[in-house]
């Protein structure tokens, strides 16, 4: 362990390692730290899914480069090695709770997929030897605990060590407790918590080849959302279970959704392999990402988990403009880099990909509060929608094509609309925290 780094990276998921990565592959001593012993493991609930493939996302187009296994960004040039399999998924079918169906993309498998599965433990396995062969010390079982700021330099306390660097870059995920010791929450808005349980199960009978599978259904009332998606060898697939509900029971949850008859032939001959959980906050996402010589990325920093291609994107652009200003400290000349990122982050994710759209796919059960009114609305939008499963493009499509048929709605359903009315003006994220404040 050296006395002093450039950067000390706190997190080793993908944001934290690319940082690293960045950052290293410019010359500079780097020190990553986590809490956990084994870094590639996962126990944390994933999706597992990197999406979307078919267009621009944080400003950059994403594929896998199959003839020398790495994972590409076309327009940054950042790419890296994954050697595990891959599986193009081509559609998204929604499921109301009554089963009428929303479908994204129309299966055709000569076009681009709509998001890629993946093996997360590989990918981590392969990134970790990526920044260990970029001389990066990496320091596992090595909880942050505190942030001891002081003039050109930071000491990051983890347990028992100490490390004292110029920058820090956080990259500690959702519920980040570096963006906590900072003070950032202070002044970030709680929207809510969820609540996730998944697993990996075999035996799975789907009813869509190569496709996502989503649904709403409601335990006691409240809304619970599955996500259903292949895994990328053998004949596994990820079941997760999502609520923002803390009463609800989530292995009631598991049982419900498994022998309901709805989905029961799904289940039929399902084995759960292995099982996963997570719980995180929902909270507004952090404006201004530096302060205190601490640059904050991917999902430290966002309102939720980031889609992992952003993960990995803000942390790639932070471990640059921490390394871009390194090198104007040296070089004497005036500090541009890291304001360049902010811009970056400010104009792209906040405002670009607008939290409020991202939680309109889990608002869909609050603004539409009753299944027979999630019934009804699928029922009036049954043509397949363009292929994506890129939530902010999806909530736009949702949104023009329910522009559509609201005359016919006024027709069949004036009751309805002038229930919906109030809560379809106002943002996503007001309408889950009125109505789970009431409820609570």
């Amino acid at each position: 362990m050296k006395e002093r780094y450039d950067v000390v990276v706190v997190g080793a998921g993908p944001a934290g390692l690319l940082a690293a990565k960045a950052v290293a592959q410019n010359g500079f001593d780097v020190a990553v730290i986590d809490r956990k012993q084994d870094l590639s493991s996962v126990s944390r609930t994933c999706g597992q899914s990197l999406l979307p493939p078919n267009e621009y996302f944080f400003g950059d187009i994403f594929h896998y480069n199959e003839k020398d296994k790495r994972f590409c960004y076309a327009s940054t040039g950042l790419s890296f090695p994954y050697t595990g399999a891959v599986k193009n998924l081509y559609t998204w079918h929604m499921h109301s709770p009554g089963m009428n169906k929303l479908q994204f993309g129309s299966g055709d498998e000569n076009g681009a997929p709509i998001a890629l599965s993946y093996d997360k433990e590989i990918m981590l396995k392969c990134l970790l030897e990526e920044v260990r062969s970029n001389h990066v010390d990496i320091f596992p079982e090595t909880e942050f605990t505190m942030l001891q700021p002081g003039p050109g330099s930071v000491v990051v306390v983890a347990g028992d060590k100490q490390f004292q660097a110029t920058s820090v870059i956080a990259a500690d995920g959702a519920n980040s407790r570096v963006v906590e010791a900072l003070g950032y929450n202070t002044n970030r808005r709680l929207i809510a918590n969820l609540y996730v349980k998944s697993c990996f199960i075999k035996g799975f009978n789907p009813p869509y080849k190569n496709s996502i599978i989503t649904a709403v259904t409601f335990l006691h009332d409240k809304p619970v959302y599955i996500f259903l998606l292949p895994r990328p060898e053998d004949d596994e697939w990820n079941f997760l279970i999502l609520t923002l509900e803390g009463s609800v029971d989530l292995e009631e949850a598991y049982t419900h959704i498994t022998t309901h008859p709805n989905y029961a032939d799904w289940f039929k001959n399902a084995e759960n392999v292995r099982d996963f959980a997570a719980i995180e906050s929902i909270l507004s996402p952090i404006i201004k990402p530096f302060r205190n010589n601490v640059l904050i990325v991917g999902d430290a920093g966002a309102c939720q988990e980031l889609e992992c291609l952003g993960a990995m994107l803000t942390g790639w652009k932070g471990g640059l403009a921490i390394a871009t200003a390194l090198k104007e400290q040296q070089l004497g000349i005036p500090p541009r880099a890291v304001d360049q990122y902010s811009d970056w982050w400010l104009n792209t994710y906040i405002k670009q990909y607008d939290y409020q759209d991202y939680l309109s796919i889990f608002g869909i059960a609050y603004i539409f509060s009753q299944p027979e009114i999630i019934d009804y609305v699928f029922s009036l939008l049954k043509e397949p929608f363009p292929p994506t499963f890129n939530p902010y493009t999806a909530v736009g499509l949702l949104g023009a094509r329910l522009q559509g048929v609201m005359p016919r709605i006024m027709q069949e359903r004036p009751e309805m609309l002038q229930q919906l009315a109030g809560k379809m003006m106002m943002f996503p994220s007001d309408v889950m925290a009125e109505t789970l404040e009431d409820i609570s």
